[in-house]
């Protein structure tokens, strides 16, 4: 996960490109509420579909269980936080501002691509989903990707921050890979082998749901900017 953000380091120091755009600044703090609030309530909407689905059932793991595997947990947690910044630092904090400044058309969807295209290889030919149909994986997960980049994008230009949208994708790979699949819908349904597709952290409801969120973004950042430009009328 580190590797795209050790290239762009790479490419800053060999280039002489400096790190201005980078976007190191904290930004406002209602951006990490995004960050935080946005994937985890859409892991609870994709828990209920996958519920209503019997795709997966809520059952929660036991105390006891809860403090075998807090180790565990906290281990995620950093690890998480660490690779998802080194993705980022890649991503959003240097294939996204350069393709802005170059003039791109879509970089938000440019950005989404070669995130996606970055990862088929694995998906289709690595095994990392337990499915019969990697080929199908793949396409759904790129599908997902491209979404999630909307959303991570668009935390990263308006907050200023590339740790906006590092700590989204870290929320998104805990709430997702482990917090309720390990913790919260512990129990496979009849249609369990839906899961990775369908309701899994790159399934067809994630793509719905991160574009959903997406044109929400936008109309809150629009109306914010309407009653900022007509504070300062």
């Amino acid at each position: 996960m580190c590797i795209p953000g050790v290239l762009s380091i790479a490419l800053r120091l060999i280039l002489k490109l400096g790190f201005g755009d980078v976007g190191f600044r904290v930004g406002a703090g209602r951006y990490y509420m995004y960050a935080i609030a946005v994937p985890m309530l859409l892991a609870l909407l994709v828990g209920l579909v996958s519920a209503a689905f019997d795709i997966r059932e809520f059952s929660l793991i036991s105390s006891e269980q809860l403090i075998q595997i807090t180790p565990v947990l906290l281990s995620v947690l950093g690890l998480g936080l660490i690779g998802a910044f080194g993705e980022e630092l890649g991503w959003r904090g240097f294939l996204l501002p350069k393709m802005m400044s170059g003039g791109f058309r879509s970089p938000y969807l440019t950005c989404g691509l070669v995130w996606a295209f970055w990862h088929l290889p694995l998906i289709a030919f690595g095994n990392f989903y337990q499915t019969d149909n990697a080929l199908l994986m793949a396409l759904v997960y790129g599908l997902g990707i491209i979404a999630m980049s909307f959303v991570f994008s668009g935390l990263r230009v308006h907050s200023g921050s590339v740790w906006t949208a590092a700590i989204a994708h870290a929320a998104h790979n805990f709430f997702f890979q482990f917090a309720f699949p390990v913790l919260i819908l512990t129990a496979p349904g009849s249609h369990s082998e839906l899961w990775d597709i369908v309701a899994g952290d790159t399934g067809i409801f994630i793509a719905v749901l991160y574009i959903a969120t997406y044109i929400v973004f936008c109309n809150v950042f629009r109306r914010r900017r309407a009653c900022e430009g007509h504070d300062d009328g």
